[in-house]
């Protein structure tokens, strides 16, 4: 197990190991997740046997921005009121996918939808925009087990692995992104995360005034 900061030195580091096809431990703004390339299926498999978890789950994209989010999924009018209040940050949103995306479709969610992100840290962002494409994210944690909310809880989990992770202390939210499903046109929850549903509906209700 090898832990380094979070320094540019950090960064490079850890965008070297996704170049190279490893898996990297990093910290968002919900709770520490575990990168790779997502155009390397390789590294992707490796995502999957350290948490334990069935290849038949779907990844999220973590992206920098919405500039490069919209080059790998399709934003209807829902979608985009609701980034307009909570990316960057702890949402995920369920969309079709954009017909260029040369991502493979095992790795998306059923009916050609993905699930995507902008969070708001530095660390993924920094990596993200330094690799220049996206990355696959998934919660730091064994399938079923809680997620880890500070590096302690990640050396703790994974005591075992030869891993890397970049030490971000605690996160912010401390608690996983709500995922929404917006491919219809309409907000379907998912998975409750730190944004509840009244903040959705608000949310709603809001841009529609």
């Amino acid at each position: 197990m090898k832990i380094i900061n979070s320094n540019t030195k950090g960064i490079n580091q850890a965008v070297k190991k996704i170049l190279d096809g490893e898996i990297i431990f990093i910290p968002t703004d919900t709770v520490y997740g575990i990168a790779a390339n997502p155009y390397n299926n390789k590294a992707i498999k490796k995502i999957f046997s350290i948490k334990k978890r069935s290849l038949n789950n779907s990844l999220v994209l973590l992206c920098s921005n919405y500039k490069m989010a919209k080059k790998y999924a399709i934003f209807n009018k829902i979608a985009n009121n609701l980034i307009k209040n909570f990316w960057p940050g702890p949402l995920t949103l369920i969309l079709k996918k954009t017909a260029h995306s040369k991502i493979s479709k095992k790795w998306l969610s059923k009916n050609n939808s993905i699930g995507i992100r902008v969070p708001d840290h530095n660390v993924p962002k920094k990596i993200i925009d330094k690799c220049k494409f996206p990355i696959f994210c998934t919660s730091a944690n064994i399938s079923g087990k809680k997620s880890c909310r500070n590096i302690k809880d990640v050396v703790k989990n994974f005591k075992n692995e030869k891993i890397t992770i970049i030490n971000g202390g605690k996160t912010k939210f401390k608690k996983e992104s709500t995922i929404i499903d917006v491919t219809k046109n309409k907000i379907k929850i998912l998975r409750k995360g730190y944004l509840n549903k009244k903040n959705l509906v608000n949310c709603q209700i809001n841009n529609e005034n």
